[in-house]
């Protein structure tokens, strides 16, 4: 296809056999590879699309559909992938054990800031674009389109039904960006909020019942965990609830509601805490508890080249 700058997200999940992809490959002159994590924060990392991961090479038997087949084909590679949604972009950028750097896109400019910003003229070393060799080219073998439509499709998420909540995902956003600024006070509150949309994503799914009481409100926070306490058996284990209990009260005064205690001042660590906690509340709740939001679903793309619908059963 002819090329241009940038492809739409959206072309990828209808039919990306004819599309392609652009393909960056570095290869540093140094050692050791940093990665700017605070560039990653700054640019609004989400919690719902975007990952960092080490892939490990998975034997061959424990695989077992096309997709998991074609992603143990990679060797051992540390995986950033970051989408922005307004920007209409994604970067799936992989660090190879040889210190290769490969970052797939469907956006030239995109993958070219990303590799700027995660490696380069960030502390300790400051490292420039002459230290690197580059090279770049728009990939359309169907192997390297499928699996970059697999990991476009997976930062959306598979099945609308299960995303994680826009409240959710506003509120931790909001949160990051106030502790960056150093407004703990807004971090703190948005981390609050942030657990009770969670919650309430949950109510239904785990209780099977809406958050509301006998008229018909909307449940607070403080009401959700106690209906999650005493569920029989439990859905959330306690810890994670004492967790969730912790945030509530760091959050309630003077945060979320309009007390104020004489002299007190939410700190760096308040905020800091609380995005720790709600982090992990959320980490466990989606890989352990509700698994099923983040299950893998199979992604079949003909790698082959010939029409499925030969392949059918009459």
């Amino acid at each position: 296809m002819a090329q241009t700058d940038h492809i739409e997200l959206g072309k990828y999940s209808s039919d990306p056999s004819g599309l392609s992809v652009y393909c960056l490959t570095a290869k540093p002159s140094f050692s050791p590879i940093d990665i700017n994590l605070a560039f990653l924060a700054q640019e609004g990392w989400s919690a719902s699309g975007d990952r960092l991961r080490f892939h490990v090479q998975q034997p061959q038997e424990v695989l077992k559909h096309p997709l998991a087949e074609l992603l143990g084909s990679v060797p051992p590679h540390i995986l950033i992938r970051r989408l922005d949604r307004e920007e209409d972009c994604i970067a799936v950028i992989r660090v190879f054990l040889d210190g290769t750097i490969q970052i797939l896109s469907n956006d030239v400019e995109f993958a070219k800031k990303y590799l700027r910003g995660s490696f380069l003229e960030s502390p300790p070393s400051f490292h420039t674009e002459e230290q690197i060799e580059t090279s770049a080219e728009w990939l359309e073998d169907i192997t390297n389109i499928a699996m970059f439509a697999g990991l476009v499709a997976g930062a959306f998420g598979w099945d609308s039904a299960h995303n994680i909540p826009q409240a959710l995902e506003a509120s931790l956003e909001e949160a990051r960006k106030a502790l960056s600024i150093a407004n703990y006070r807004s971090c703190v509150v948005m981390c609050r909020r942030s657990l009770e949309a969670l919650l309430k994503f949950a109510f239904p799914r785990l209780l099977a019942r809406q958050p509301v009481d006998h008229r018909g409100r909307d449940l607070m926070l403080n009401s959700l965990i106690q209906e999650f306490r005493n569920a029989n058996p439990l859905k959330i284990p306690g810890h994670l609830l004492h967790i969730a209990d912790s945030l509530r009260v760091l959050g309630n005064v003077p945060g979320a509601h309009a007390s104020e205690i004489q002299n007190y001042r939410f700190s760096r660590y308040d905020a800091e805490f609380a995005i720790g906690a709600v982090g992990y509340f959320v980490d466990q709740y989606f890989s352990k508890i509700d698994s099923e939001v983040g299950q893998y679903y199979t992604l079949t793309i003909d790698l082959a080249g010939h029409d499925a619908e030969s392949d059918k059963e009459p």
